[in-house]
């Protein structure tokens, strides 16, 4: 008797679980290859469940580009020790990032989902028109040095998609803790 009401208990508990497991990111609604940004930051949002950074990237030609990277939230900074260290408006950065999927890949994946409703907020930020949504992964300051913005991505693809050498990522997955769990995983 105890043991059914233990499997029924677990069963419920997971049950319970999937729904926000769905519900939040998973590795299926990003692009695998990683793209690198580099440019100004035009505005941050220390939120949760994920901070936002706009970054303006301008082409050779002149042309602006804005992209807004998903980071950590703003309570998972804070509990990193690293809330002094967030992007700030003028500060130059340059991030690895794995683009999301077409909305209308994500709602063939995700049928219940209304991808392009949820990102018709960013039209209002004041520039006229959404950037590019992406998710930030390895932020690169001015300096070269690097820092695990968020651990959703695949690090091995940022380091062959880089163009510095193998010894500047080796010291960074030695750097810390979370960036070897965010390799190892």
């Amino acid at each position: 008797m105890k043991k059914t009401l233990a499997v029924w208990a677990m069963l419920i508990a997971a049950l319970a679980c999937a729904g926000s497991l769905r519900a939040h990111h998973s590795g299926i609604m990003y692009n695998p290859t990683p793209i690198w940004i580099d440019g100004t930051v035009v505005r941050f949002e220390g939120v949760d469940p994920h901070t936002i950074t706009t970054l303006e990237e301008r082409s050779a030609d002149g042309q602006i580009r804005r992209w807004a990277f998903e980071g950590p939230g703003q309570s998972q900074l804070d509990r990193m020790g690293i809330s002094m260290d967030v992007p700030k408006v003028g500060d130059v950065f340059e991030f690895c990032a794995f683009p999301y999927k077409s909305a209308a890949e994500l709602s063939r994946i995700y049928p219940e989902a209304d991808f392009l409703g949820r990102r018709s907020f960013l039209d209002a930020d004041g520039f006229g028109s959404s950037p590019q949504f992406v998710w930030g992964h390895v932020m690169v300051i001015p300096d070269g040095e690097k820092q695990l913005w968020n651990p959703h991505g695949v690090t091995s693809e940022c380091m062959r998609s880089s163009d510095d050498q193998r010894q500047s990522w080796l010291d960074f997955l030695n750097s810390n803790t979370r960036v070897r769990q965010a390799w190892c995983q």
